[in-house]
């Protein structure tokens, strides 16, 4: 008797060990992938202590991708690939984190494979050719292991009974957990509370704006009906121009890195004599067009997604309201300008869902300089709003994306000393070196707003000026080096060129700025610009506003009687039309003159790209290929072509002609 139940006692050993390692193997990988997020181990043990029940959550999510395994003969295999891929999404996470502050997830993947030409400013060649090695040898490694690895004999209904009770415990789990973690307003705090696994996953299938609680017609004619009655449409007087300032903040909002000089002193100025204050933003390091979302629509990034990007999921297929299409029905038009590629966030896609008229990107710009890291400088935007404004008779809108502040910084010492130097972080050279350079990009982007605001003081029609940050640099920083506390605060100034607009200092978050600021020039149009400006104060503001934000995009749409009003505009790119006069072969090439040709402007002939040199803004020679034949009245097509091959429009075609 003694004999069969040790018998008994060690089968039963043995059915657990596959299950305990499994728990065992989600522990560890847990515990080393937080350890990388959070760049330490001993950081990440201290989270394991504060937060046990988090901790314990995320191995069981983790386990639950492990548990197939036991159903399988190759165990070792599936454990492999399984913990390799929670390897690699966590250290994508601590490079996300190093690069931009903000964690990694889901919808970066997307975002990144949709900006690919941007990859060689965070990634040089070698690193490329490394990650490449690294990808060969894991899948050399993974068929060697699959042919050699050892099999086992599973216990199918035992691995079963398993797998049932642990995705039972991980639902139960999830019901109870995620309603206590459901803040990711700060994305860092979110994805440090909830933990990695859960977090990501969590970015994975939460998208778009939950369906209220409360959400029937009566409910949101009581919204408008309020706003409504508050409300009293105002003439417009003035263009507006809204300038969205990469990675721009005062150094001064640092606690413990300071300057030899000030770098911004035209912005301190601005500061100091006109209205100004800290601006809420929904990221931090990075997300560019996450900021640009909530200023542009007045809507609230938080009530999205976790992660999600908007630009990439609802206004691919849904047009919103948006300030374009707000002052567009008091007669203005709308101008976007962003000196980088038109495709970056897909920018050409949706613009003309917010009701964007024209578009001037990169590929439009002309006398275009780039920095160390190739990013273009800001001082291009100067005569680009100006081209703008000047391109109609009426009130123009202009909404200004600069780039020029953008990281990865430099860390490595510059040959030539910067003209401004950092203090009080000499014992971090990396650090240092990386501040150096941001502040020494500061100081560009500072005189360009100096001759943008000296260009404005002379214009001839009534101009206010918005300026503001978009996020905090991709700096290793935490909130207490910040003197506001917080990583998601910048600054903005409203200034305008007729001294209308008395100081008045006020923080507000990101989706509050457009209304605010045209609020002070009496001008209410639009659902939500008058529920900003009207309901801001109301116990059930934020509530109200994710109710409106669902109907305008996933609901019924009562606000607009069951159809939106908003319909895609018919955007043209840039706002001097590039025109071809003629177009001439001789020899082998086929030499174009025309007005605002820009370096990526490009040859077509018989619907084929030519190898296309840019001249100046008046002139393109092409080269015939190999195999191209040319002759007298074949048709010459002018594209501008982003750098990963978009064709952004097309100049009329004219007939070759032979010198």
């Amino acid at each position: 008797m003694l004999e069969e139940n040790r018998k008994a006692q060690k089968s039963a050993l043995f059915l657990m060990r596959p299950l305990l390692f499994c728990l065992l193997l989600s522990a560890l990988l847990t515990l080393g992938g937080e350890a990388l997020s959070r760049r330490g181990l001993t950081r990440a043990m201290a989270y394991v202590v504060s937060r046990p029940h988090a901790y314990l959550y995320n191995v069981m999510i983790v386990a639950l991708t492990l548990s197939p395994a036991l159903l399988l003969k190759r165990r070792i295999f599936y454990y492999t690939i399984v913990s390799v891929v929670w390897a690699v999404l966590h250290v994508v996470d601590m490079i996300t984190r190093m690069l931009r502050i903000t964690p990694f997830a889901f919808y970066d993947v997307y975002v990144f494979f949709t900006n690919l030409d941007i990859t060689n400013s965070y990634v040089t060649l070698w690193q490329v050719g490394l990650i490449v090695a690294l990808v060969l040898l894991g899948v050399f490694g993974l068929i060697a292991l699959f042919r050699h690895a050892p099999r086992v004999q599973p216990q199918r209904s035992v691995a079963a009974a398993f797998m049932v009770l642990l995705a039972s415990a991980t639902v139960l789990c999830t019901m109870l957990y995620a309603p206590a973690n459901d803040d990711y307003n700060d994305p860092v705090k979110g994805f440090n509370k909830g933990g990695f696994a859960y977090s990501f996953l969590r970015s994975f299938v939460d998208r778009g704006v939950d369906k209220p609680e409360e959400y029937d017609k009566e409910v949101i004619a009581d919204i408008r009906e309020n706003v409504e009655e508050q409300t009293a449409q105002q003439a417009p007087g003035a263009n507006f121009i809204f300038l969205q300032m990469e990675s721009f903040v005062d150094p001064v909002n640092f606690v413990s890195m300071g300057c030899t000089e000030n770098p911004v002193p035209h912005f301190t100025r601005l500061k100091e004599e006109c209205s100004t204050g800290y601006l809420r933003v929904p990221m931090i390091g990075g997300g560019t067009a996450n900021v640009e979302f909530e200023v542009v629509t007045g809507m609230r990034l938080s009530d999205f997604g976790t992660g999600e990007y908007p630009y990439t999921t609802i206004l691919q297929s849904e047009t919103c309201e948006s300030v374009a299409y707000d002052l567009k029905s008091l007669g203005y038009t709308a101008h976007a300008i962003h000196n980088n590629t038109a495709t970056f966030y897909n920018r050409n896609l949706v613009l003309p869902m917010l009701g964007f008229d024209t578009f001037t990107s990169l590929e439009y710009m002309q006398d275009v300089t780039k920095n160390p890291l190739d990013w273009c400088r800001d001082a291009v935007l100067t005569q680009c709003i100006l081209d703008a404004l000047e391109s109609t008779e009426a009130e123009d809108l202009v909404f200004a994306v600069s780039v020029q502040g953008h990281g990865k910084y430099v860390t490595s010492a510059p040959e030539t000393p910067y003209p401004i130097q950092s203090t009080g972080i000499e014992e971090n050279e990396s650090l240092k070196n990386a501040f150096e350079y941001y502040i020494n990009q500061l100081r560009d982007m500072d005189a360009f707003l100096g001759e943008l605001t000296t260009s404005l003081a002379a214009y001839p029609e009534p101009v206010v000026l918005v300026i503001y940050g978009d996020h905090l640099p991709a700096l290793d920083i935490e909130e207490s080096d910040m003197r506001s506390g917080s990583l998601l605060m910048t600054e903005y100034v409203l200034w305008s060129n007729d001294g209308s607009l008395q100081k008045e200092d006020r923080d507000i978050a990101a989706y509050q700025l457009t209304a605010y600021t045209l609020g002070r020039k009496g001008i209410s149009a639009g659902v939500m610009m008058q529920f900003h400006q009207q309901c801001w104060h109301n116990e059930d503001y934020l509530d109200a506003l994710a109710a409106l934000e669902y109907d305008m995009l996933y609901g019924d749409k009562y606000l607009f009687d069951g159809a939106t009003p908003y319909h895609p505009t018919n955007m043209r790119m840039g706002v001097k039309e590039i025109t071809a006069a003629s177009a001439a072969l001789r020899d082998d090439y086929v030499i174009v003159r025309g007005e605002h040709f820009t370096p990526y402007s490009t040859v077509y002939l018989k619907g084929k790209a030519l190898d296309t040199t840019y001249v100046d803004a008046q002139m393109l020679v092409a080269k015939l290929g190999l195999l191209t034949k040319a002759e007298a009245g074949d048709q010459v097509l002018i594209c501008q072509v982003g750098d990963e091959g978009t064709v952004l429009s097309a100049a009329g075609a004219i007939a070759l002609e032979t010198e």
